[in-house]
C-alpha cells in the first residue's frame, strides 16, 4: 500500500477519475481565474467529438484554466496526457488521476480518442516548460510524434492551443537538464531564476483556442515518417501563428 493509496492502475485512462472531484477542483479553479482575470478565446473551435488539444507548455500547470473552461462550456471532460514524472510525487498524482490526468502512453491517448474524448498534449514536456528566457515561446518539441501518430490513427483533429502569459511568470536562465546532469549526475531538470528571489511577475493569462487541423492522412500513415513529419508541420505552423498573432498584439503591432 502507498502512502496516498495510489495504485499503479490510477494512472490509465478511466480509472481513477472522479467526476465529484474534477468538478470541485474546477470550481476552485474558476475562482481562482476569476481573480486574476484569466481569458480564454475561441471555445466555438473546439470540436463536438475526439480531438486532440495541442498546446505549448510553460512552467507550471497554468493551462488548466483552459481546460476548466472548456469543460464549462461543453460540459466534457479535458484528460491531460501527464508526464511519466507526475505519478512520482504522493498526494499530487492521486489529485492528478481524479481530476483527469493519465499517463503519457500511446495506449492512454488511443483509449480515450477512441472513446470520443477531448485529450490534451502538451509535446514540449517538462524542457519546454523550464526554458530559459531567451527561448520564451519557442515550442521545443524535438522527436515527439506519438500524438501525431495517435491523430493519424483515429482520425482526430488537432487543435492549436496557444497560452500566452504562462512564460512571462518567471525568468529563467541556462539549461536546467544540463545543470542536472552537473549537479546530480543525473537528466532531471533544475530550473535556475536569474534573481536570488525567485519572486513571480504579474501577468495577464491568455489562451487562444485555433481552429482545428483535420490530418489529410489516415491511419495507414500513422508509422510513415513523412506523413507524420508534415502532420506535425500543420499543427505546429497554427500554433506558431496564434502564439505570434497574441505577441504582436500585446506589443501593439497589428497584424496584416
Amino acid at each position: 500500500m502507498t502512502i496516498d493509496g495510489f495504485r499503479e492502475q490510477d494512472k490509465e485512462a478511466f480509472e481513477a477519475f472522479s467526476p465529484h472531484a474534477a468538478a470541485r477542483f474546477y470550481d476552485r479553479l474558476d475562482l481562482v481565474a476569476r481573480l486574476l482575470r484569466v481569458e480564454v478565446v475561441g471555445l466555438e473551435n473546439v470540436p463536438k467529438g475526439r480531438a486532440l488539444l495541442v498546446a505549448n507548455h510553460a512552467f507550471g500547470w497554468d493551462v488548466a484554466f483552459a481546460m476548466g473552461a472548456i469543460t464549462r462550456a461543453t460540459g466534457r471532460t479535458v484528460w491531460a496526457l501527464g508526464e511519466h514524472a507526475w505519478w512520482r510525487f504522493p498526494f499530487l498524482r492521486s489529485l492528478a488521476a481524479q481530476v483527469g490526468t493519465v499517463d503519457g502512453t500511446p495506449g492512454n491517448v488511443d483509449r480515450l480518442l477512441q472513446a470520443g474524448e477531448l485529450v490534451l498534449v502538451l509535446p514540449g514536456g517538462l524542457r519546454e516548460a523550464v526554458k530559459p528566457d531567451e527561448l520564451r515561446y519557442r515550442l521545443l518539441w524535438g522527436e515527439r510524434y506519438g500524438f501525431v501518430r495517435a491523430a493519424l490513427r483515429s482520425g482526430a483533429p488537432l487543435v492549436p492551443l496557444a497560452a500566452i502569459g504562462g512564460d512571462d511568470v518567471w525568468d529563467f536562465v541556462g539549461d536546467a537538464y544540463a545543470r542536472g546532469r552537473r549537479w546530480l549526475g543525473v537528466n532531471v531538470p533544475i530550473p535556475l531564476p536569474r534573481r536570488i528571489l525567485p519572486i513571480p511577475h504579474r501577468v495577464h493569462l491568455k489562451y487562444v483556442i485555433g481552429e482545428p487541423v483535420v490530418p489529410t492522412r489516415g491511419p495507414d500513415c500513422a508509422d510513415d515518417p513523412r506523413a507524420l513529419r508534415a502532420t506535425r508541420r500543420e499543427i505546429e505552423g497554427a500554433l506558431h501563428e496564434l502564439i505570434d498573432e497574441e505577441l504582436a498584439a500585446r506589443a501593439g503591432i497589428a497584424s496584416s
